[in-house]
């Protein structure tokens, strides 16, 4: 073996190796994990939290993006129903147009299998209820179908 008469590395940048413009740069790319992360938390709790409310002159759903109040005279009363979107085909969601769509979430405008446009808030497609309006449907995921029923065609005679 060869005997090391010299040896050397190379020399350090001027600044250090984490100069200004690195920095900035894990500083921004930082900050932006940390907003999509709050940003993706933010949408699940909204979408967990989106409420539907009763009154005698409308229907107000709450939602972070797709909340609406909608008058009485614009529901069809007597066509709203409880529905399992795993039979009933018709008002199976086919694509969306504007909104969310997982797996087991469908959130925002969507297209129906039947061509109608929807507006839907599902979470379990074997629980929800369907409300018909003069320009579309509304698909809201929810428990106690009946007793929602039964209060909205109160309103309706």
């Amino acid at each position: 073996m060869d005997k090391i008469l010299y040896y050397n590395s190379m020399i350090e940048p001027k600044g250090g190796v984490l100069s200004a413009p690195v920095i900035v740069m894990l500083a921004i790319f930082l900050v932006l994990v940390i907003f999509m992360i709050i940003l993706t938390f933010g949408l699940i709790d909204s979408i967990k939290n989106s409420t539907i409310t009763l009154t005698n002159k409308e229907l107000i759903i709450k939602s972070i993006f797709y909340g609406r109040k909608i008058p009485m005279e614009n529901i069809l009363i007597h066509d709203v129903k409880a529905i399992n979107l795993y039979e009933n085909q018709e008002y199976a969601v086919t694509y969306r147009t504007n909104g969310i769509r997982l797996p087991n979430i469908s959130l925002g405008w969507m297209r129906l299998k039947s061509g109608q446009k929807a507006l839907a808030f599902v979470t379990d497609k074997s629980n929800a209820v369907l409300i018909p309006t003069k320009d579309f449907v509304i698909l809201f995921s929810m428990n106690n179908i009946e007793e929602f029923i039964g209060k909205i065609t109160t309103i309706g005679k």
